[in-house]
């Protein structure tokens, strides 16, 4: 029985590990009596292979899918929302410090609706590029297929991003459960990472044409910038926390914090994944693409 166990367990290593040492591990278990205290020692080991995946000889590093990793984050913020701004509605501020409270409500307010701009502005270059690359000859007719495959990408994408600023309105202006200021202060926060990764395929898809590669990288600048204003104005909600602290439950501060950290990670993902060096580089194009072999 506790030798079945110990297999069990061995199958969790990584497989790089099994690959190497699987063998000899096994051989070993088969050829000793096997005790509890085996088990253990052979599931703190597979917890610390896994710790130290990437000192295993041949181990490849571990990679997540971007647009899970995504999902999950903008998921996790709409499930977020509710604890972290409606729950403000019980904290409030000394009217000595309406002042301080006042300014960081509208830095805040400011940067997050800022950064939504810039969000949703980048994709413009995108389309000024690829009008521009599809009258280049010779290269113009891959431009202009590149040209419809983002063209096909932001139809894609336009209706979430619809219904996503539709509910970010709707919240804004009262709709629905209403909200405090602090509350008001940091909804756009769990908007503008959801805008962010439904604009992102739009760069990564004109990375694909040598001469929008440029403006690809532009739009991802523009979702940098983005990103930054995100977390300066989670910085200034950090401060409106700090001025109602005397009124807020522990729950309720690991609500918000947790939302900020989600915000502030997947728009700085976004960010990171748009900045990304570009397959093709335009300044070292040809000047005309190759005809044939060349004859000597």
């Amino acid at each position: 029985m506790m030798r079945a166990v110990a297999g069990a367990v061995l199958s969790l290593y990584p497989k790089a590990w099994r690959d190497r040492y699987g063998e000899e591990v096994a051989d070993l278990i088969a050829s000793r009596p096997v005790r509890l205290r085996t088990v253990t020692d052979l599931a703190a080991g597979a917890a610390d292979a896994w710790l130290h995946h990437r000192r295993i000889p041949g181990a490849r590093p571990l990679r997540l899918p971007l647009a899970a990793v995504l999902v999950a984050g903008v998921y996790a913020l709409w499930l977020l929302w509710g604890p972290a701004v409606r729950d403000a509605s019980g904290l409030r501020f000394p009217w000595e410090q309406a002042a301080e409270a006042g300014w960081l409500f509208r830095t805040a307010t400011s940067c997050f609706v800022a950064a939504g701009a810039m969000t949703l502005l980048s994709p413009w270059q995108l389309g000024i590029a690829a009008r521009a690359a599809g009258k280049q000859a010779p290269y113009g007719v891959a431009a202009r297929a590149t040209g419809r495959r983002v063209l096909l990408t932001a139809l894609a994408v336009a209706f979430p991003i619809g219904l996503v600023l539709l509910t970010y309105a709707g919240l804004a202006l009262g709709w629905g459960h209403p909200v405090a200021a602090l509350g008001g202060a940091m909804t756009g926060g769990f908007f503008v990472p959801a805008l962010m990764a439904l604009v992102l395929p739009l760069p990564l898809t004109a990375m694909a044409s040598p001469l929008m590669a440029g403006a690809a990288r532009a739009a991802g600048r523009s979702l940098a910038v983005a990103a930054v204003l995100n977390a300066i104005a989670w910085l200034a909600v950090a401060g409106l926390l700090a001025l109602g602290m005397r009124d807020g439950s522990a729950w309720y501060v690991a609500a918000v914090a947790a939302g900020a950290l989600t915000s502030i990670g997947v728009a700085a993902l976004v960010a990171r994944t748009a900045l990304g060096r570009s397959p093709h580089d335009p300044a070292v194009l040809p000047e005309h693409p190759p005809l044939g072999p060349t004859r000597l």
